[in-house]
């Protein structure tokens, strides 16, 4: 496996692109951005043409997030929106679709049923992908269209664009062998982590592209959505969130408000935990610009430390300036960071009171990419010559 850095390109004589994104994330307002929104949001306004096809829904989705399932029906479905100039969204809603499960007997019949899902694609998609000059596949139920997109497609460049090791985020069996094959087929594989580059099958064009922050938004003077006198921790997104920290957090420190966005809470929440489910990006740049430290709250194991380094909160927090509660077990290097013991902490009070203490500093954003480079280096790295 070759790991290295991709170089910059964007420069004033770079071709415009047609390119396709798949992807299990939907573009939609309101809901959370991952990176993927932020790269093809810049590729757009860089000037290429950029379809986000939003897979691995159906009316199965009905079931389990019903306001997603009517967002995506109501403007998307089996079409493309626009979105903005050069960037269209749209979303292939079957009847049903494959899906990962804990299920061991589930995940069995899996491995007829991905294969057999990933084998077809809507007209719409299909006329897309054949006119592309690369097509991006993200790491997740979108591996499973890899085969198709290829025959509808030959010539175009492929890129693998992997946030997660699949099985830390559960995907079925058959999702691992499927990227096991495919992984030296791919022109480029772009990973935020040079630990998670190391832990994918051997074989593949890998390259490291660290994580973005949309400079522009967290630069913006914007008024702080807290309480006058009040001190306030943010929490953001749901990956491996360990609730029994933040509620025990929150238990040792009163005085402090706990604000959680993205993730689910089950059960009774302490008065000074707030949540707020899934919101757009923007309403939350506020929340951390005025927060007085910020929470990582990781429930990891060894194989998932790469997080550490793809983390989008971390390079977030760390750009506003914000001291980070993060685990032990991350091996995070920028000075804001404030450990804690993933099992057995008691010293939560102190914990807390030394994010407290801290010192915000612009220093602690040394090094973060803008969303812009991040786009720029990707392209390259797609259409580099081997």
């Amino acid at each position: 496996m070759a790991n290295g850095e991709a170089g910059v390109a964007g420069d004033a004589t770079e071709p415009r692109r047609k390119i396709v994104i798949l992807t299990s994330h939907a573009f939609l307002r309101g809901y959370r951005k991952a990176s993927i929104h932020f790269v093809a949001s810049r590729w757009a306004e860089q000037g290429h043409d950029v379809h986000f096809l939003t897979i691995g829904h159906s009316w199965l989705t009905l079931l389990k997030d019903r306001p997603r399932f009517r967002a995506l029906s109501g403007s998307q479905a089996n079409r493309f929106q626009t979105i903005g100039v050069n960037l269209r969204a749209g979303a292939y809603l079957p009847p049903l679709h494959a899906f990962s499960s804990n299920n061991r007997f589930l995940n069995a019949a899996n491995a007829m049923l991905f294969r057999l899902y990933g084998s077809y694609l809507p007209r719409f998609a299909r006329h897309v992908i054949a006119a592309a000059d690369l097509v991006l596949i993200e790491s997740g139920s979108a591996l499973a269209f890899f085969d198709r997109i290829k025959r509808l497609n030959p010539k175009a460049r492929t890129l693998y664009f992997c946030r997660d090791l699949l099985r830390s985020i559960r995907a079925a069996p058959v999702l691992q062998d499927i990227q096991a094959a495919a992984v030296s087929r791919f022109d480029a594989i772009c990973v935020p982590s040079e630990r998670l580059g190391a832990l994918l099958p051997q074989g593949g064009r890998v390259r490291v592209i660290p994580q973005g922050v949309d400079a522009a938004v967290f630069d913006r003077d914007q008024p702080s959505p807290y309480q006058a006198g009040s001190r306030n921790a943010v929490s953001i997104g749901n990956m491996l969130f360990d609730q029994p920290s933040v509620a025990a957090m929150a238990a040792a420190a009163p005085d402090v408000n706990f604000h959680v966005f993205g993730a689910q809470w089950s059960g009774w929440a302490l008065p000074n935990i707030a949540i707020y489910g899934e919101r757009d990006f923007e309403s939350i740049v506020p929340y951390l610009q005025h927060a007085d430290f910020g929470i990582a709250p990781y429930r990891l194991t060894a194989d998932e430390i790469y997080l550490a380094e793809s983390s989008l909160k971390l390079a977030q927090y760390s750009y506003c300036g914000l001291p980070i509660l993060l685990p032990d077990l991350v091996p995070f290097t920028r000075a804001n960071g404030i450990a804690y013991r993933l099992d057995g902490e008691t010293a939560w009070r102190e914990k807390v009171d030394a994010a407290l203490a801290m010192r915000r500093s612009p220093t602690f954003r040394d090094g973060i990419m803008t969303w812009d480079e991040v786009a720029q280096q990707t392209l390259a790295a797609a259409f580099e010559t081997p």
